[in-house]
């Protein structure tokens, strides 16, 4: 995937950009969104430093999975993609102690929210603090 060897590289955001565009159009998700969550999570390990868009990414793919407008999770993807999101969760849980920005903290939670089956508390985490206050009423 050029895109994926493009942000290895430090072109993150325009290869960040185009993985968004390809993977998770308007929260549409394909196949192809499933097979990426594998190579974001390898490069989430190779990576020192926490990058919020690949946690964002791999959080706004698995909401997309389940979200029944978007396609099911292939069979012949299943294994790989359930084995990527077991090596995520010690991933983000060790980027969580040191992550503070916000984008950075809600990716991560979300990732967490998502990998321990709370499914509306990562959609929630993936909001603005604008969007949260004006869920609340504030």
């Amino acid at each position: 995937m050029p895109a994926m060897e493009a942000w290895r590289a430090g072109e993150v955001e325009r290869a960040s950009q185009e993985l968004w565009d390809h993977l998770y159009h308007q929260g549409a998700i394909n196949s192809a969104s499933f097979a990426a969550v594998e190579l974001l999570v390898r490069m989430i390990e190779e990576q020192g430093v926490p990058d919020w868009r690949a946690y964002a990414l791999i959080a706004s793919i698995e909401g997309g999975r389940l979200d029944h407008g978007n396609p099911s999770l292939p069979v012949t993807l299943s294994d790989s993609y359930h084995a990527a999101w077991a090596k995520l969760l010690p991933l983000a849980l060790r980027d969580l102690s040191t992550v503070q920005a916000d984008l950075e903290v809600r990716a991560v939670l979300a990732v967490v929210c998502y990998a321990k089956g709370q499914h509306r508390l990562a959609a929630i985490t993936l909001c603005t603090e604008d969007e949260r206050a004006e869920m609340l009423g504030e």
